[in-house]
């Protein structure tokens, strides 16, 4: 009886300890979930993320320390991580980052991707509204090298979730964009 009662204890102090690994790891995720969107938001008005940016590194850093056990309870916060690290390198260094530069697994850098092509419609929306026809459309091919580059991936859904909704969704705002830039363009040649 005695070893089962040892067994039964360092397992329920096992649990004890997962259980905190968990909570932190949930934490972690909303925060980085959390200044993910402020990130985005600062980058589509304007505001220097940077300081913001450097906090985000540093918790998925320590997420990645931590997070070997929950990786299903993660993936939003990588993916929201990537889609911001995206939108970043787009803006300030003119070009899509690799996976290996926003050092996210394969899933959440896809799923960044394609949440991208979104926040780059908008940058054509207010490049349109303050007439830069030029800005849009390099946003415009940005999106276009997004899609492009992952049209082929076709996964069954237990393979890749919820990948084909947004890649669809993805192809839809690109189709929109292209005929915002075009109506832009016959409003300006009248």
């Amino acid at each position: 009886m005695e070893n089962l009662e040892d067994d039964v204890e360092a397992t329920i102090n096992y649990l004890i300890s997962k259980q905190e690994d968990f909570d932190k790891v949930m934490q972690i995720s909303r925060e980085i979930i959390r200044e993910s969107a402020q990130a985005i938001t600062y980058i589509h008005i304007g505001r220097d993320p940077s300081k913001l940016i450097k906090e985000l590194d540093s918790k998925v850093a320590e997420l990645k320390r931590i997070d070997k056990d929950f990786k299903y309870n993660t993936l939003q916060a990588y993916q929201e991580y990537s889609e911001a690290m995206i939108l970043y390198g787009i803006k300030n260094g003119r070009e899509i980052p690799t996976q290996k530069a926003v050092g996210v697994d394969n899933d959440a850098y896809l799923m960044g991707l394609m949440d991208a092509v979104g926040e780059l419609k908008r940058e054509i929306i207010d490049c349109l509204s303050a007439g830069k026809i030029k800005d849009a459309e390099f946003y415009f091919e940005k999106m276009r090298n997004i899609y492009d580059s992952t049209r082929s991936i076709r996964f069954a859904e237990a393979v890749l979730q919820g990948f084909r909704h947004k890649q669809d969704t993805a192809r839809i705002q690109i189709e929109n964009a292209g005929s915002e830039i075009l109506s832009f363009k016959g409003r300006v040649a009248k």
